[in-house]
């Protein structure tokens, strides 16, 4: 399995669970997809929404090693809030697309339309985005 990762799911999140996760995934360089981001606000940072667009949307790509496991992807789909058994109510879909190379790959993207508060994000990039305005990246409430 190979994922892309566009955001707080990214190498470097302070999430312990997440980066626990991390250590069973190898990294594979960056990657694109078509659509576009936004950033949506929460009291404990700002995270990123893929949804629909004819943009590209940079990250990276990280295959799943010899000891990830279906808790680990369990544990992932808890922290996107994605309910494999009750998809319509998830917060974000887990699904597969194709990057720009033509790759497949697992990705989270938004279920529906984002809030009204989301902001765009030109250029695709979240973490780059963050740092010219100066905002925090959510970590997550707890553990995945």
């Amino acid at each position: 399995m190979r994922f892309f990762f566009y955001g707080t799911l990214q190498a470097g999140n302070l999430n312990p669970a997440i980066a626990a996760i991390h250590g069973r995934l190898v990294p594979q360089g960056p990657g694109r997809i078509t659509g576009a981001l936004v950033a949506v606000p929460d009291a404990d940072g700002w995270l990123p929404a893929l949804v629909p667009g004819d943009g590209e949307v940079y990250g990276q790509v990280y295959a799943a090693g010899p000891e990830f496991s279906a808790e680990d992807l369990a544990a992932l789909d808890r922290y996107e809030e994605f309910d494999p058994a009750s998809p319509e109510t998830s917060w974000y879909l887990r699904e597969t697309r194709t990057l720009t190379s033509g790759e497949l790959v697992t990705v989270y993207r938004m279920n529906g339309a984002p809030p009204a508060d989301a902001l765009p994000i030109p250029g695709g990039d979240f973490r780059a985005w963050l740092k010219t305005q100066n905002l925090p990246e959510f970590q997550g409430r707890d553990s995945a």
